[in-house]
């Protein structure tokens, strides 16, 4: 099943009909968003080429849900767009993707750590054609990662984007199983985060004990908003 983080608590569910549910690359957090499909035919797990809801670009995704549950407020805004099924070059091109992003990533982590770099890296990831490289990094401070670029651009001929990202996102990336027993909501559907505060918990006479309330980024939990 997959949800809408666009759409309010309480609003009735239909039928995705043209829409399926997919998650977008293996290596990406686990969110699932909506593809429409234009009335191809598809099976759940299968893999496909569909076009990004910001640049026109193309990404690697998988078919989770073939009747995801859509609010009728939901605009559907983000959704992607099939464009094929992925076939035999396609598996072949993501298997070599992966592989090279894995590869890059150790080569950052051995670059990063010559340097004294005072960074803690999180995810290395590459485009659809393989020329763009995003590096994702929490830090406490600014980093001078000038020559580390250098370096990337120099071994792997790809243009390089620096992400520094916070603790929230960083759980988001890696994902994880929360205390209620499921995946982490900042994982599966939510697109954004939103102000939560201590406030929340003491109107829902919630224990005020840091371990009960906070989540795995060490932040208050996003589901206390859901009830507050």
């Amino acid at each position: 099943m997959s949800g809408c983080s666009g759409c309010s608590v309480g609003n009735k569910y239909n039928s995705g009909g043209n829409y399926v549910g997919i998650r977008l690359n293996e290596n990406e957090d686990g969110r699932v968003v909506f593809c429409e499909t234009a009335g191809e035919k598809l099976d759940k797990y299968d893999w496909i080429v569909v076009e990004s809801s910001e640049n026109g670009s193309l990404e690697y995704a998988q078919v989770t849900s073939l009747h995801p549950l859509i609010s009728k407020g939901c605009q559907l805004k983000n959704a992607r767009k099939l464009i094929r099924s992925a076939n035999e070059a396609d598996l072949e091109s993501h298997r070599h993707k992966l592989e090279r992003e894995s590869k890059i990533f150790e080569f950052i982590r051995e670059r990063a750590a010559a340097l004294a770099l005072d960074m803690k890296l999180v995810r290395s990831q590459l485009s659809y054609d393989g020329r763009k490289l995003s590096l994702f990094y929490t830090s406490e401070t600014r980093v001078d990662y000038r020559q580390l670029v250098r370096e990337l651009v120099g071994a792997y001929g790809v243009r390089v984007e620096m992400r520094q990202i916070g603790v929230r996102d960083e759980t988001k990336i890696q994902g994880g199983i929360g205390p209620c027993g499921k995946t982490l909501c900042c994982s599966t559907f939510l697109e954004s985060f939103h102000p939560v505060t201590i406030k929340m918990a003491k109107s829902q006479n919630l224990s005020l004990n840091p371990s009960k309330i906070s989540g795995m980024c060490g932040r208050l939990m996003c589901c206390l908003a859901y009830e507050a």
